[in-house]
């Protein structure tokens, strides 16, 4: 036999092996459902009619760097009906009616539903009215444009910073190249290509994902398999082929989903600039700034160019020859230019730490004089700092403290997670640890305060950060993903108190995502995208894939708010995967931990994701070291749900709900709805009634999440993220706040758990408790515990001087709920500092006799609330409001919510950031509440609403 035979039969057996390998994992469903399977809706159908075709022309918005973004004109068009009615691509005066006018950056279902095409899919059943064949089409867009004026003599590039799944890139009838996969950018030379008198025609050819997958459509038994024959795809969007907190996205989010721009440039072109920055910790008073860049010759010639920078009054500068056509790496280090070393630097903290100062680095390069690119990158001192446990060589488990950027030899990686043992603790049974690679020691700071802790802790400018924050599946279900639809999600997190948010299997990976994480402090913990090990498919294309992860880690390394990249979720990286990301991440970014798997390794085990009865004895057992998921159902209000379930389905729960996320047959929602239902003397009786009791649970389920790690916190406890902090499409479960912005009572329940001095009572080991991340001691607080029947008679008191060590956990006393007390009870706890301004108030209800009933809450009828109201204007035109609540009436008024509300329509105004909600006030009680409103809604007319949870 050959040579050739048998290494053909060697191929075919590993394939072989591999397929085999890859059947047992989720396939996905290889038919679709039956009609009489589908969720079906009692509300009629929408009769849309498409918007006309506008011809629009090419539009260029210049930049600050020079370069010139495609901001309007774009057109659609499905690849068949170009191909069938043999029109011209290039002919933009002929058939131009049979286009859309698309929306870029935007996805091919964001422009179909915007020209009514399609309904809108987030409402009612309306997704199942799009047919999934739009995944399984191509399509192209183009523009017509004229070239600039100031493009007419440069050396021009085309940035296309994002498309899905595949594109072949056309300017002028000339084919420019082809993009893969959802993450990497395609940049192209087109100088000798640009008409410069006339008009100039880009068209973009658009292919959808070779395996898009059968999505599940959410029934009242089933809501899928999560995802399927998609993840062999990645890198893309896998959850767009159905999950259980989405469901299938018709087109997969193909087209061209980030912006396209024309780059201004010379001969030299400087390739992704890095900024690092170095403290010399524990010394925070000077930074060490080093900026790295790739220049490339484009030319046949000897080009000698200069390259600049400027940060704020610094400047800095050096030449450079480059032989023809030479791609070389140039430094600025502060050994060479010691304006570079900064002293007195402005730290970016996260949330709730100190405050996110961010600067920007303004680079050029120059010839013969003549600016001829210009680059401005947006960056943050501070460094990053990591303690966990490895095995050494010698077998010895050994807790570290290490810096990135500390370590000299670029390119060795520390840590070998394909060579990984459990930790040998009881205390720990699952906890795995991974092996230190040669060399690794020399970098590494032993720890002695808690050796034996195996988990993972992040530090920043040496400070160890309690991470508390939430998972993003994805920003948007048709990733709609500009700043104005994006900052308020944000904004949100940073009112909740967060200081983390995780993107998980990097379904969120464009620039405003970290951006908006820089502005508002919220560190990131980064997957690539793959999802579940021995579960979800692996990628089939590695050489597709890290080519994708490594343009991520270029683009993206010098915001400050990333702090852990990771292969995957649940699981490690393949082996080839593996080898790669190591690669990658030693040496191209060099200043962040990269961490093999995003549980069990020196984490906790994820989950639960379900509703537990007796969750706060289940989770003060369970709360340890660091859980990246942590969930629960999560109904919103009712006046949310009427925003995408129709009127005929509000009430009784049924096909819509479960389709937007209600798992009835699982994650104990059964469970859920009896003790919503047990709030009253009868069960609900329509969905506003279900869903202000809903709000009474939320509230605890999530101020239950966060306080049970709070009570451990640096006592193994360092980090939880909630599955999800953030909803992707309109959702009943598993997020903080809703869709449309509002914040119910899971958002007040984490954000009062998450306030940066907090104070709390666990009912279960009867702990006082004050948990200050701030850090600034707080010395001579006194902590107060009362207990109030539901009139506001005072039934018991005890108080206790507690002084408060920065960024720590303070034990106050031990207290339990008192035996003679058989009521239901108000628990109120309050911290004051020493001149006695409040600090900090928490309060729980208690039933002693009935933990989970109370119905007596609802025989009170509602309250009389008194509100008193002053409005500020600012010159930005947001509005802040000053609002004074008085609680009237002879008993105490429960889990009060405000509302702004449109005077016209009386419809919440959205979004609103309100400091506090789903709180109490005794009787002749007072609170002071602060709201603002964004920008450009000062001239709305408007009022105040205050609503009771359970009444």
């Amino acid at each position: 036999m050959t040579k050739v035979y048998w290494l053909s039969l060697l191929f075919f057996l590993m394939m072989g092996e591999l397929v085999t390998g890859q059947s047992k994992l989720n396939f996905g469903r290889s038919v679709r459902q039956q009609p009489n399977e589908l969720p079906r809706s009692k509300a009629g159908k929408n009769i849309l009619e498409r918007k006309a075709y506008q011809a629009i022309p090419g539009q260029l918005q210049k930049d600050e760097e020079g370069n010139y973004l495609f901001s309007g004109g774009w057109e659609m068009i499905e690849g068949y009906k170009l191909a069938g009615k043999g029109m011209s691509l290039w002919d933009t005066g002929t058939n131009s009616s049979e286009w859309y006018n698309a929306v870029v950056p935007g996805t091919v279902l964001t422009t179909l539903v915007e020209q009514s095409v399609y309904p809108d899919p987030y409402y009612g059943l309306n997704n199942l009215l799009i047919p999934d064949t739009l995944c399984r089409m191509d399509w192209w867009y183009r523009i017509s444009f004229e070239t600039p004026q100031e493009m007419e003599e440069t050396n021009c590039r085309l940035l296309l910073n994002g498309i899905n799944y595949k594109a072949e890139v056309w300017l002028n009838g000339y084919r420019l190249g082809t993009m893969n996969g959802a993450f990497k950018r395609g940049l192209f030379s087109v100088g000798s290509l640009l008409n410069r008198q006339g008009i100039n025609t880009l068209a973009v050819h658009i292919f959808p994902p070779d395996n898009p997958g059968i999505p599940f459509e959410e029934t009242k038994e089933w809501f899928g398999g999560n995802g399927g024959a998609l993840c062999l795809d990645g890198p893309t969007f896998i959850s767009s082929e159905g999950w259980d907190w989405i469901p299938g996205i018709r087109d997969r989010n193909i087209g061209i989903w980030q912006d396209v721009k024309l780059m201004r440039g010379g001969d030299v072109w400087m390739e992704d600039p890095q900024v690092i920055t170095d403290l010399p910790l524990p010394d925070t008073t000077y930074a060490d700034i080093k900026i790295k860049t790739r220049l490339v010759n484009t030319t046949e010639e000897v080009k000698t160019v200069s390259v600049n920078g400027k940060i704020d009054h610094i400047t800095f500068s050096q030449k450079v020859v480059l032989k023809p056509s030479e791609q070389k790496e140039i430094c600025f280090t502060p050994e060479q230019f010691e304006q570079l070393c900064i002293h007195n630097p402005a730290l970016w903290w996260p949330n709730g730490y100190g405050a996110q100062p961010l600067y920007t680095l303004t680079m050029t390069v120059t010839q013969d004089d003549q600016v001829q690119q210009k680059k401005e990158i947006r960056f943050g001192i501070r460094e990053f700092s990591y303690e966990l446990m490895a095995q050494s060589a010698e077998k010895k488990n050994i807790r570290f403290q290490y810096s990135p950027t500390d370590i000299e030899e670029t390119g060795k990686p520390l840590f070998d997670y394909k060579k990984r043992v459990t930790v040998e603790n009881t205390s720990f049974p699952q906890v795995i640890i991974p092996s230190l690679t040669d060399g690794a020691i020399k970098y590494l700071r032993e720890e002695t305060t808690q050796p034996e802790n195996p988990f993972l802790t992040i530090c920043v400018n040496g400070k160890p950060i309690f991470c508390r924050g939430g998972n993003w599946g994805m920003d948007d279900g048709m990733k709609r993903v500009t700043r104005e639809r994006l900052e308020p999600y944000f904004r949100l997190h940073k009112e909740a108190n967060f200081t983390m948010v995780r993107n998980w299997t990097g379904e969120s990976t464009e620039e405003l995502f970290y951006t908006l994480c820089d502005e508002y402090g919220l560190l990131v913990w980064n997957d690539f995208s793959i999802s579940t090990q021995d579960y979800n498919l692996e990628p089939l294309d590695d050489e597709l894939f890290l080519a994708n992860a490594q343009d991520i880690v270029l683009r993206f390394r010098n915001h400050p708010s990333i702090a852990v990249w990771c292969p995957r979720n649940e699981g490690y990286a393949p082996e080839i995967l593996e080898d790669g990301f190591q690669r990658i991440i030693s040496t191209m970014d060099g200043t962040r931990h990269y961490h093999g798997n995003s549980r069990d390794l020196n984490l906790c085990s994820s989950g639960p994701w379900h509703y537990i009865d007796n969750q706060l004895e289940y989770l003060t057992k369970k709360a340890d070291g660091f859980s990246t998921e942590l969930g629960a159902p999560s109904v919103p209000t009712a006046e949310t749900l009427r925003k995408f379930i129709p009127a005929e389905d509000l009430w009784p729960i049924g096909d819509v709900w479960y389709y937007h996320d209600l798992h009835y047959e699982s994650f104990d929602w059964k469970n859920y709805i009896r003790d919503i239902d047990r709030l009253g003397a009868e069960p609900s009786r329509d969905a506003d009634e279900f869903c202000s009791r809903a709000q009474f649970i939320n509230y605890n389920l999530y101020r239950n999440m966060f306080e049970t790690w709070n009570q451990k916190m640096w006592n193994y406890a360092s980090g939880l993220l909630l599955w999800m902090s953030h909803p992707a499409w309109p959702s009943v479960i598993w997020q903080t706040y809703s869709f449309d912005y509002e914040t119910h009572g899971s958002f007040y329940g984490a954000k009062k758990a998450c306030e940066p001095v907090h104070i709390q009572w666990n009912s279960v080991n009867r702990k006082l408790q004050v948990i200050n991340t701030t850090l600034k001691e707080l010395p001579g607080t006194k902590a107060f515990f009362r207990i109030y029947d539901l009139k506001g008679k005072k039934l018991y008191e005890r108080n206790s001087l507690v002084n408060l060590a920065a960024n720590k956990l303070t034990d106050c006393m031990e207290v339990a709920f008192p035996p003679e007390i058989k009521d239901v009870s108000l628990v109120r706890l309050q911290l004051f500092d020493r001149r006695g301004k409040m600090l900090s108030e928490n309060d729980y209800w208690i039933n002693p006799v009935s933990p989970s009933d109370f119905s007596v809450l609802q025989k009170g009828g509602k309250s009389q609330l008194r509100i008193k109201q002053t409005v500020r204007k600012t010159e930005e035109g947001k509005v802040v409001v000053q609002a004074d609540i008085r609680n009237n009436s002879k008993q105490i008024a429960t889990g009060i919510k405000v509302n702004v509300r449109e005077k016209e329509s009386g419809k919440s105004l959205l979004p609103v950031y309100v400091s506090d909600g789903y709180f109490n006030l005794l009787p002749g009680e007072e609170k002071r509440i602060y709201m603002e409103t964004p920008e450009g809604q000062a001239d709305k007319a408007f009022y105040l609403s205050a609503d009771e949870w359970i009444r």
